[in-house]
C-alpha cells in the first residue's frame, strides 16, 4: 500500500463505505480552509502510520489547513504538504 492512499484515509477522503475510524473527531479532510486542527488518531495500516509520522502528521500535531477546495494542503510544522 503506498502513501496516497494513507493520505487519502487520514484526509477521509473514501470512493466507498468504510467502517467507522477509532478515532474520536472529524477527519482532516472535512475541516475548513483557515481552520487548525490536531491530529488525534492516525487510522491506518503500521507502515503507513509511519511514513506519515516521518512527515509530521503524528498524534498530538497541531495542523493548519491550508486549501480545502481541490485536495487539502496541510501545513505541518512549517512544511506545506
Amino acid at each position: 500500500m503506498g502513501l496516497l492512499p494513507a493520505l487519502g484515509r487520514l484526509f477521509g477522503r473514501r470512493n466507498h463505505a468504510a467502517p467507522a475510524s477509532p478515532c474520536d473527531g472529524c477527519p482532516l479532510g472535512a475541516c475548513a480552509s483557515g481552520s487548525r486542527a490536531t491530529i488525534v488518531c492516525i487510522a491506518c495500516p503500521a507502515h503507513d502510520a509511519q511514513r506519515l509520522r516521518t512527515l509530521g502528521f503524528f498524534e498530538g500535531a497541531q495542523v493548519g489547513i491550508v486549501d480545502a477546495r481541490r485536495g487539502v494542503v496541510v501545513d505541518v510544522r512549517g512544511t506545506r504538504l
